[in-house]
């Protein structure tokens, strides 16, 4: 029983764990990173329930960058949920 729990937790443990991961999309000539606003984008077992508006958060702007990535806080909430909400933090430069 003991051997059970034991692979058990570790199975939850392993499926809550994500690397940090970076994803950089350039438009235009890209920002230059003077001025910054940030969103999260939200999921459940996967699928988006809220998504970073980046064309809002550009703000008409024609030379931007956006960069999504998952840090320390969107693993964090990945683990205390057990996989079943998900963030990632989406950044445009300008």
């Amino acid at each position: 029983m003991k051997y059970a729990k034991t692979i058990i937790y570790s199975t939850l443990f392993s499926c809550t764990l994500t690397s940090c991961m970076i994803n950089t999309h350039m438009v235009g000539n890209g920002g230059t990173g003077k001025q910054s606003t940030r969103e999260k984008s939200f999921y459940i077992i996967g699928n988006r329930i809220k998504e970073a508006d980046t064309k809002r958060m550009a703000n008409g702007a024609t030379d931007y960058s956006i960069d999504t990535r998952t840090n320390f806080v969107d693993m964090l909430i990945n683990g205390v949920t057990f996989g079943i909400l998900q963030t990632r933090t989406v950044t445009v430069k300008k």
